[in-house]
């Protein structure tokens, strides 16, 4: 009860608002909770925001910038634009204030006491750097060395570190805190009950700082190879690495909590599953295509109606399915009516052909209004905020997989690929299906994802061994000596479903999906490709920080600090962007 008050306390008093943000980030007299609390709201408040926020915000857009989801018919005029989001400050306002009062609480401590707290500081300094290598992936330069100097020294105009520098001290944190997590102490603090990621086991905090240091070697790999290769070593000499799926990186606040209601992820429009990763998943019947979008409206009559191979366009077409919802008449699987992709390309000459991928059939074909496409999994992405008219409130509860086994083993095969470092790399890439494929599933089982579509209940139905069995056989899934490296990076684009910042981090670094693909393509969005933003411009930091502001985005080579056009956001790149490949290129 009493770390519930303190919760309380944190939740009324350290707000985001700039406003807020000053008043406690200039005052010593203001009151604080102990440092293990602030530490369990720091964690807890990530996860409400990554589970609320971030959807709204900075994942609308890159769901479909990264196509995994079409926005409206074909993309709209406006997909390209960007709401630079409130993760900038959830970082100052939220984790790196509460953060940094926590380290300054236990510096005070008495020597012995202090000591005994060496490993919490050092898993907050992991979760620290995890969050800000989000903050610098988005906007570049950011104030970091003296961003928590205001309370306590005055500093209300910190410096914007270079991006370069700030990875550089990013991986120096991990280093250390490695180091403090890894020590035997004589009298040592259990913050287990305050731990909701890792309920206090360190050696899996050193893991986790392993696996946000790879995730940090990739920035670095196209302007500074050489040190990111050193990285990588370092990391496999260590040997920590996540080694199954319970040593993930996971926000699980418990069984009452269902996400964050916040605002409907379709603020902008519709969204539907793009043609693109539907058409690859049912091609190899991947058994995530039923966790990440709903099938269509179709009923056994609609399929009745149209489904004859006559009347049926070649847009649509028949697969064999493990899960038969429905059948033709001549009693064939129907996976290939219930899952169909939106068009991503705007002058997609099929749009307005009645059963091709019309958003509602013909009338003079089926009698009824009928969706054809599929949506997005709306339980998945933002559970609490949908019950599907009628459906009853989700028994499970929301689990936000932050970072997985599944993408240090992606990421292990492909450094093995590139020489960077020794091993098997189709051993890692197998190891890594399995492990998205259960984790996906446990997502699935944990959060209740039963779906209701035309007027029918469908229950969540796990995934079977043998499902992952056959994917595995699957030749487009299967290392052939030939696009190994390809596989990988599809694989892991798949895995970043729900974490689509990090699968358009992916296709910025990579150039993959790529046009053109005989795996999973990119298709383009308009006979002229439009240009979609590599980055978003930095908050206004107000009159006091303004001139450091405006130096910072002039270093970067940026016209205005301000400007938000796709094509200015687009071609003046941050510094760990600049030598990456063009999207869709598949140059890296």
């Amino acid at each position: 009860m009493k770390k519930i008050i303190y919760i309380m306390f944190a939740l009324g008093l350290f707000v985001g608002c700039e406003k807020d943000f000053q008043e406690i980030n200039t005052d010593p007299e203001v009151g604080v909770p102990p440092p293990e609390t602030l530490f369990t709201y720091v964690q807890k408040s990530i996860g409400t925001y990554k589970g609320g926020g971030e959807w709204y915000h900075e994942n609308h857009q890159k769901m479909t910038w990264a196509q995994y989801l079409s926005q409206g018919i074909a993309n709209a005029d406006d997909v390209n634009t960007i709401l630079p989001g409130s993760k900038y400050g959830t970082f100052y306002g939220t984790v790196m204030n509460h953060l940094d009062e926590m380290r300054l609480q236990i510096s005070q401590l008495p020597e012995e006491e202090k000591k005994s707290k060496q490993k919490l500081v050092a898993a907050a300094d992991v979760l620290q750097a995890y969050f800000a290598l989000t903050i610098t992936d988005q906007y570049g330069d950011i104030p970091y060395s003296e961003a928590g100097k205001g309370r306590y020294e005055g500093k209300l105009d910190p410096i914007y570190d270079k991006q370069e520098a700030l990875l550089l001290q990013l991986i120096d944190e991990l280093d250390n805190a490695i180091i403090n997590l890894s020590e035997n102490l004589v009298n040592e603090f259990d913050f287990g009950s305050s731990d909701i990621v890792y309920n206090g086991d360190a050696s899996k905090w050193v893991k986790c700082a392993n696996a946000v240091k790879l995730r940090i070697a990739t920035r670095l790999l196209s302007q500074n190879e050489t040190k990111a290769r050193e990285i990588i070593a370092s990391v496999v000499t260590d040997g920590r690495l996540f080694e199954g799926d319970e040593d993930q990186f996971i926000f699980d606040l418990g069984g009452t909590y269902r996400g964050s209601a916040g605002a409907a992820f379709e603020w902008k429009g519709l969204m539907w599953a793009a043609k693109p990763i539907v058409d690859f998943m049912k091609g190899t019947v991947d058994p995530r295509l039923r966790i990440f979008f709903e099938p269509n409206g179709y009923t056994q009559e609609s399929i009745d109606a149209f489904a004859s191979t006559a009347d049926i366009s070649p847009a649509v077409d028949i697969d064999n399915d493990n899960t038969v919802l429905y059948t033709t008449a001549e009693g064939e699987d129907i996976l290939g009516y219930r899952y169909i992709g939106a068009p991503t390309h705007r002058q997609d000459p099929n749009i307005g052909v009645p059963g091709y991928y019309l958003f509602i059939d013909d009338p003079n074909t089926i009698g009824t209004n009928t969706m054809m496409v599929s949506k997005w999994n709306r339980r998945l992405i933002q559970e609490s905020k949908h019950t599907y008219g009628g459906l009853p409130q989700p028994e499970g509860n929301y689990v936000d997989v932050v970072i997985s086994y599944a993408e240090v083993c992606f990421l292990m095969s492909e450094f093995i690929l590139k020489g960077y470092t020794s091993g098997n790399a189709e051993d890692w890439y197998i190891k890594g299906i399995e492990s998205s494929i259960r984790t996906y599933n446990m997502i699935g089982e944990r959060g209740d994802l039963s779906l209701r579509v035309a007027n029918k209940t469908y229950p969540y139905l796990p995934i079977a061994d043998n499902e992952i069995t056959n994917y595995l056989a699957t030749p487009e899934v299967q290392f052939n000596g030939t696009d190994d490296l390809e596989k990988v990076y599809v694989q892991q684009f798949l895995n970043f479903y729900r974490l689509p910042s990090e699968g358009w981090a992916l296709s910025m670094r990579t150039g993959y999906p790529k046009y053109g693909s005989s795996l999973l393509a990119r298709y383009p969005t308009d006979d002229n490709e439009i240009p979609f933003p590599r980055r978003a411009p930095t908050p206004e930091p107000g009159d006091l920080n303004r001139e450091n502001w405006e130096k910072a985005s002039a270093d970067q080579g940026f016209t205005s600090p301000r400007d938000e056009t796709p094509s200015v956001l687009n071609s003046q790149r941050l510094w760990w962007d600049k030598n990456n490949p063009t999207i869709g290129s598949g140059g890296n």
